[in-house]
């Protein structure tokens, strides 16, 4: 699975061939994600996710400093595993992911959890 993660983030983030510090980053993003208990499903929208909020930069901040990392998680942990718990979290009150975006509710706007979810949408 780490090198079908590794793979995915590649080729979105669309890493130049030489870029040998990008390839490192984000082959640390793909172990994070590996190393997670994650189903295979989970982790292919962690890594969307990823994708989607940060272009997988692991020292991103975001909403005026509260949210940090590649996933752009709030707290101190910003690991995949954080990540992934929200996730779960959100899609066990909701069945979508409403509550990671930040809705505060469940039934947030379809545009902006479809972007979420697929890195080929334009980001809403």
């Amino acid at each position: 699975m780490l090198a079908t993660i590794l793979y995915c983030l590649l080729a979105w983030c669309n890493v130049a061939p030489l870029d040998t510090a990008r390839h490192n980053e984000l082959a640390e993003l793909a172990a994070d994600v590996a190393a997670t208990d994650a189903t295979e499903a989970e982790a292919e929208l962690l890594v969307a996710i990823c994708v989607h909020e940060s272009r997988c930069r692991p020292h991103a901040v975001g909403d005026g400093g509260l949210s940090r990392g590649a996933w752009q998680v709030r707290g101190r942990d910003v690991s995949a595993s954080a990540a992934l718990a929200r996730v779960r979290w959100s899609m066990a009150a909701c069945g979508d992911l409403s509550l990671y975006a930040g809705f505060g509710r469940c039934g947030g706007d379809p545009a902006v959890l479809a972007s979420l979810m697929d890195p080929t949408l334009p980001r809403r």
